[in-house]
């Protein structure tokens, strides 16, 4: 471990995994800078724990004028290391890093080991080669025989694209509720370069394990949170939760066989009843839940330079507490009232009851951004949520 304090940098989008990381960096007394990539007109980033920033606009993003500008950056702040929120981001710095394009480290795992984990495909093969818990998984394209060899009961049906960037055009997740819908939204895909997968839609709570793993092979602070509530299919709701050591065992035997480095966090349906676990994804980088977790007293931001051998990280102090978005929750009262809410939203309930729960959720839930310590950053957020002009 370096014995200077580091100088860390985070490079993204003024978001709660961003806000998180300045955050937990500042508070252990490190100077906190930022690449926000951002317009000029665009509300700048701000937290008692950031002391610089500088702006990259998004269409200098993986040009040679982008690489500059950062480097420039980093050398004025006199940077130990950089980590993005983005994969194909870090993706990018290594390899202007390799390049001799930039002047600071890049905390990242190599691209290789990035690019063999972003295929959904490779993830189900190697969660399946760890005995973790799968729904049945279908590949579809425009061929109708991966349609018609899905039965009939299996709908409705979760679809993802194996890659983001195979299908055109772009989506995250997606249901239907029949084949006949099934082949209708295919046919309306302009490109489908790897087939989509597909799964029964179960419409159960989320389980999300956070983790680190160490240049040196060593996987730490394995902890999982239950999402009760999830509102257009991603959490809304996060709490600590118990998990099973075989559970454990399995998330650390999946890392070590991909020889992921760094943080990362898996996405499971907690089927409660039955004690089992279907996983879902993983994700190595920061993300949705890394401020909701922190809220929590799971430091991720600290665990990633950890990883790297920057810097120990505290011990984790979990809490007990139901942490949650205050502007999710207010969107999602008003896709309540005004009927839009979906299957993706869970658990389903009648829309009074929804309000209701929202409104408790709004007085009594703790809050990733909201931080009497740094309300500074929040009010820095909460501008950037507003139209600018």
């Amino acid at each position: 471990m370096s014995i200077q304090k580091p100088r860390p940098v985070i490079i993204g989008a003024f978001s709660p995994p961003a806000l998180a990381c300045i955050r937990s960096w500042g508070r252990q007394g490190f100077a906190v800078g930022m690449v926000c990539i951002r317009s000029q007109r665009e509300p700048p980033p701000g937290s008692r724990y950031l002391q610089s920033y500088c702006t990259l606009p998004s269409d200098k993003l993986f040009t040679d004028e982008g690489a500059r500008r950062i480097d420039a950056y980093l050398r004025q702040f006199h940077a130990s290391g950089i980590m993005a929120i983005d994969e194909k981001i870090s993706c990018w710095l290594n390899d202007c890093r390799a390049a001799s394009g930039l002047s600071a480290e890049v905390w990242a795992p190599p691209n290789q080991v990035a690019r063999d984990l972003m295929p959904k495909s490779r993830q189900v093969e190697t969660a399946r080669s760890v005995g973790m818990d799968l729904l049945p998984t279908y590949a579809v394209d425009r061929d109708h025989e991966t349609v018609n060899s899905i039965p009939r009961d299996s709908y409705p049906l979760c679809l993802r694209p194996d890659l983001p960037i195979a299908v055109s055009p772009a989506f995250k997740v997606r249901i239907v509720h029949t084949r006949k819908e099934l082949l209708e939204f295919l046919a309306r895909c302009d490109r489908i370069d790897r087939p989509i997968m597909a799964q029964p839609f179960a419409d159960l709570p989320n389980l999300v394990v956070h983790g680190s793993r160490t240049v040196s092979g060593k996987t730490s602070g394995l902890q999982a949170f239950a999402v009760h509530r999830k509102f257009q299919g991603v959490t809304l709701t996060i709490r600590p939760y118990s998990m099973e050591p075989a559970l454990a065992d399995m998330c650390a035997e999946f890392v070590n066989r991909l020889g992921l480095i760094g943080n990362f966090h898996f996405e499971f349906l907690l089927d409660q009843a039955s004690g089992r676990n279907y996983f879902l994804e993983i994700n190595a980088r920061l993300g949705g839940t890394t401020a909701k977790v922190l809220a929590c007293g799971y430091d991720e931001p600290m665990l990633a330079l950890e990883a790297y051998g920057i810097a120990p990280s505290p011990p984790l102090y979990i809490r007990d507490r139901v942490v949650s978005s205050k502007h999710a929750l207010l969107k999602y009262c008003c896709f309540a009232l005004s009927g839009r809410l979906s299957l993706l939203d869970h658990p389903r309930e009648p829309a009074p009851v929804r309000l209701l729960k929202s409104i408790y959720g709004l007085v009594f839930y703790g809050d990733e951004i909201l931080s009497f310590s740094d309300m500074r950053g929040a009010i820095a957020f909460y501008r950037s949520l507003m139209p600018f002009h």
